[in-house]
């Protein structure tokens, strides 16, 4: 009986709305289970969304009752589908569309590579400690033309409170 309490399958269907999937197992015949619930890291006042792609390899643990109550703990990485990164320094997501998301702890470095738009909406201030650079200005050394007489520079920005 305990043999079929933990089990690894396949997704083969996802259920957005409710945050379940159902899950073919290939030592049971391609046998496909109930809607199981996916377990996240929060789902009361902070809530985590997540959900595999059908085809991904997936844990699941079962309640002794049968297959029919069960819930899929997470995916796990294969000899086909193996780690993006190989650091134990590294928190990575990588997505499909080629965006990543990295922390580095070693260097302290937060990557985003995005292959879309990035929305920042804040209701307060949005502050920076260091240089912001865009398309290689800088924007507390950039130099500004003087539009007015066209001929000479001004100085960089000034600091402000």
């Amino acid at each position: 009986m305990v043999k079929n309490l933990i089990r690894v399958g396949i997704v083969s269907s996802v259920d957005e709305s409710k945050c379940t999937a159902r899950v073919a197992f290939e030592d049971r015949s391609a046998v496909v289970s109930y809607d199981l619930p996916i377990l996240v890291r929060g789902s009361l006042n902070n809530k985590d969304y997540w959900l595999p792609d059908p085809g991904e390899q997936v844990v699941c643990l079962f309640l002794p009752s049968g297959n029919a109550q069960g819930f899929i703990l997470g995916s796990s990485y294969s000899a086909k589908d193996t780690p993006p990164v190989n650091d134990k320094n590294k928190r990575h997501i990588s997505y499909s569309d080629g965006t990543l998301i990295e922390y580095d702890q070693a260097t302290h470095t937060l990557t985003i590579n995005a292959v879309g738009v990035i929305n920042i909406v804040a209701t307060g201030n949005v502050n920076v400690t260091g240089d912001v650079i865009a398309d290689g200005t800088s924007l507390k050394n950039h130099i500004h033309s003087d539009v007015t007489a066209g001929l000479s520079n001004t100085g960089p920005p000034v600091g402000g409170a």
